[in-house]
């Protein structure tokens, strides 16, 4: 954002949090479905209304959208109505505000019958209330005071009077790559005020009392981090907005939080026979800590022996597959698999087992055409079964997270989808057995 962004919403955690040495991408994502480029963008999140609403800042005409807590595309539309820069959630009045471009000053941020934002208004205080015309502001609830950052300092202005009350040098680390005129309010003791690195991606945390460097979470290699805006902390999350898919994604940056998580979020695990192999696949759609998975053999279901390992990821918020063949399937009989996801600590987790039976012949094919497509596709797929194993289709984003879903008929080859409401981005077609384990599996590029 051509000034930095950020939006406020003080940390609500049950006990006092400490700085994740690792952020992890959360599966949370909010997606503008305005049309055209959306840069330079603030969020902010209402606890009474259950609603995220972000803003292009910059213009008065600018899009001004709404979101469930759920995210993904927005749910209303509007304009900013105020050209806007900095926006947080005040408990005392119960509403959204924001500190405006320049001289235009602070101002609130209405909603309609519904709870979405409306390109409505109210004037609280006019005036120049910042260090510089782009400053972007936050909160901090317990002393009524608007926050800003400005070349190494911190400056505190009463939300009553707009007139500064403080200025604080933040010290400790070097400032010289961190996103200008903008900071984050945490509201966790010692670690309140941050700021975006965005070179090395790292997010600095101060205290709110000495201004003295305190703590920092490092982001993931892949976050997309910018020199200006693009950034806010709300709802107890830290945010990053993506201008290429118009996306703002969470990250977790507390230890408490992140421990949470588990280190493996498993969205597929199948086996199919072709040719006396076995071809043994599982998809994940998150990783944290992962070392290695850890396949295992069984004709009876109770011994099982070791059939090889597969390295993890360790770290990843993306959809990963991996595969692993049985070129020695013991013949004329059921064989079992499982399999096993081992931490980098030691700790492991047993999914369920499998089993083939027919390791001569394959299961499923599937085909999605036409692949890019604008929105209409048909999944065909040939099953070996007379009946045919596939009972239900479902299309998943990136995040593993389910976008559309179909039963279709026992009888049926093939079926025709309406995917126009997906955005453009890449999905997983999973088809689905009668016992909705995954039978086959295909990508899907909508443009």
């Amino acid at each position: 954002m051509v000034v930095v962004f950020c939006s406020l919403l003080t940390a609500s955690g049950p006990a006092q949090w400490t700085p994740a040495v690792n952020a992890i991408k959360l599966p949370d994502s909010l997606v503008f479905v305005t049309a055209g480029t959306v840069t330079n963008t603030s969020l902010v999140w209402h606890p009474v209304a259950q609603r995220y609403y972000s803003v292009r800042v910059g213009n008065v005409g600018f899009p001004l959208e709404t979101w469930l807590p759920t995210g993904g595309l927005s749910i209303a539309q509007t304009t900013a109505g105020v050209d806007t820069r900095g926006m947080w959630y005040n408990p005392a009045t119960a509403q959204v505000e924001r500190n405006c471009f320049a001289t235009v000053g602070w101002a609130s941020m209405e909603v309609d019958g519904s709870l979405n934002a409306t390109n409505t208004f109210t004037v609280l205080l006019t005036g120049q209330l910042q260090p510089t015309a782009q400053s972007m502001g936050v909160l901090e609830p317990a002393t009524n005071s608007v926050l800003f950052y400005s070349a190494g300092n911190l400056q505190v202005r009463s939300r009553a009077t707009g007139l500064v009350v403080q200025t604080l040098p933040l010290t400790g680390t070097p400032l010289t790559s961190v996103s200008a005129d903008c900071l984050i309010y945490t509201g966790q003791l010692g670690y309140e005020i941050g700021l975006l690195d965005y070179v090395n991606k790292r997010v600095l945390l101060f205290s709110r009392a000495t201004g003295a460097f305190s703590g920092m979470s490092q982001l993931p290699a892949t976050a997309v981090t910018a020199a200006a805006y693009r950034l806010g902390y709300t709802n107890d999350r830290f945010w990053l907005f993506n201008s290429a898919t118009k996306t703002w994604n969470a990250y977790c940056i507390w230890t408490q939080q992140c421990s949470m998580i588990l280190p493996v979020e498993l969205i597929g695990w199948s086996a199919r026979c072709d040719g006396g192999k076995a071809h043994l696949s599982w998809t994940t759609a998150s990783e944290h800590n992962s070392s290695h998975f850890a396949l295992e053999r069984s004709t009876d279901a109770v011994k099982w022996e070791a059939l090889g390992e597969v390295p993890a990821a360790g770290y990843s918020q993306q959809i990963i597959e991996y595969t692993l063949t049985d070129a020695q399937v013991p013949s004329g009989a059921v064989v079992y698999y499982r399999l096993r996801q081992v931490d980098l600590d030691g700790r492991e987790e047993v999914f369920a087992a499998l089993s083939v039976e027919r390791c001569d012949e394959e299961q499923v094919k599937l085909a999605v055409l036409p692949n890019p497509t604008d929105g209409w596709v048909t999944i065909g797929w040939h099953a070996v079964q007379e009946s045919g194993p596939v009972s239900a289709l479902r299309v998943l984003d990136v995040h593993g997270r389910i976008v559309h879903e179909q039963l279709v008929a026992p009888e049926a080859i093939a079926a025709t989808q309406d995917l126009t409401a997906l955005a453009a981005g890449t999905y997983i077609v999973i088809a689905l057995d009668k016992v909705g384990m995954r039978v086959a599996t295909a990508r899907l590029v909508r443009r």
